[in-house]
């Protein structure tokens, strides 16, 4: 499964526990917001690891964290792990919130990541090795 099919086996599987929660989500992502699923009152960020994410990095965005900071009371993380299985009995679900959430951002440094974009003109001009 790669990134893409974990990311959104997560998402459909988060949605499916907020209805069942008698909530109504909806799919963000494409709308720039600094979390994934809108389920009022809840504001989801999604994780997704296709093996289990004990003891792993929880990577979240300067915004993300911003908001975290901003709404404690609303800002979620969802960690959805062991998605690789293929009956999808293993799947897990961790939720971070509140005092926890904090905590675990209190205690983290930031790291800067750059994403340039690498456009086409530049990857038929970049050097290839045979």
């Amino acid at each position: 499964m790669g990134n893409k099919e974990t990311e959104q086996a997560a998402i459909t599987h988060v949605m499916a526990l907020e209805r069942a929660a008698g909530r109504d989500p909806r799919d963000v992502r494409s709308s720039g917001f600094p979390y994934d699923v809108e389920s009022l009152p809840r504001l989801i960020e999604v994780k997704a690891f296709s093996r289990s994410a004990r003891s792993e990095a929880l990577p979240l965005e300067h915004r993300q964290v911003e908001a975290a900071k901003a709404k404690p009371e609303h800002y979620y993380v969802y960690v959805i792990d062991n998605l690789a299985g293929l009956d999808g009995s293993k799947i897990g679900v961790r939720i971070l919130h509140g005092e926890v959430l904090q905590a675990m951002i209190d205690r983290s440094q930031p790291h800067i990541t750059y994403w340039p974009t690498f456009r086409a003109s530049e990857y038929d001009q970049a050097e290839r090795l045979l």
